[in-house]
């Protein structure tokens, strides 16, 4: 999705500022060659270290919901409604340069603009997953059969190295703190306030028929600190029950909740 975003956008002042404000600072070495300085970004956003580069990622990810010709026509509609703050948009051959720039330098109407096309705005601060330490308890469903973390992606913030515990698939019973504890009881990564838990894949399984929405019994949540969760590949009804439990899970250890209700068209 990000390559294909960033062929559509101008290696130029903006697009380096927004760079800038993820955490990777360059500056351009070729502007007469718009297809080598576009090839050296994506090869510098993979080195980036982890949390800038999905801050990138994220941030790719909101662009691309208005980086298209209706896309555009929100924009114009968000930035008319706030008369003075924006001169009209008149790129309409560059939709994606205008979202780039909306989100840049006015963000609450790049938002106004994603309701406005109906579009979920997803939270703009990190996703709280500490919750993920603890044992996830089932929800107050008789639907729901049972519950696990599946994965889990701890960064240790005193070396920048990632680990990735993934639970056998053929053992549908068995937890990644269960397998963590087992392990590793001395030197569990889960228990250490140095490592940051970035990215996790919890399993839902529904009793046979109860999972409406789904291909088969199983509700994966994707979590990440990043860029948020996959809450939106769900029809309305499960995405509704799902955010509910991940409220009740985050709020059970005193976290605030910050996964709302998708925005609806206003």
């Amino acid at each position: 999705m990000y390559l294909d975003l960033l062929l559509k956008l101008p290696p130029d002042e903006v697009f380096f500022d927004f760079l800038a404000q993820c955490g990777l600072a360059l500056h351009t070495l070729d502007a007469d060659d718009d297809a080598c300085e576009r090839l050296r970004i994506a090869v510098e956003i993979e080195r980036a270290p982890v949390m800038v580069r999905e801050s990138i990622l994220a941030a790719f990810h909101h662009i691309a919901l208005l980086a298209d010709e209706t896309g555009l026509d929100a924009l114009r509609e968000a930035a008319a409604a706030a008369p003075g703050r924006v001169r009209p948009l008149h790129l309409a051959d560059a939709p994606a340069q205008c979202a780039l720039w909306m989100y840049l330098r006015h963000r609450d109407l790049f938002d106004a603009a994603c309701r406005v096309r109906g579009r979920l705005v997803p939270p703009a601060e990190p996703m709280a997953l500490d919750f993920l330490r603890h044992p996830l308890s089932l929800p107050d469903d008789p639907s729901v059969g049972s519950v696990r973390l599946r994965e889990i992606t701890l960064l240790d913030e005193t070396t920048g190295g990632e680990i990735t515990v993934k639970a056998p698939t053929a053992q549908a019973q068995i937890d990644i703190l269960d397998l963590l504890t087992a392990w590793m009881p001395t030197d569990n990564p889960v228990q250490q306030e140095r490592f940051r838990i970035i990215a996790a894949k919890v399993d839902l399984a529904f009793l046979p028929g109860a999972s409406e929405g789904l291909d088969g019994d199983i509700a994966q949540l994707i979590l990440k600190r990043r860029g948020g969760h996959n809450l939106a590949d769900f029809a309305d009804a499960l995405q509704g029950r799902l955010e509910v439990l991940l409220s009740h899970w985050q709020s059970a250890i005193g976290l605030e909740p910050n996964v709302g209700q998708p925005q609806r068209m206003i």
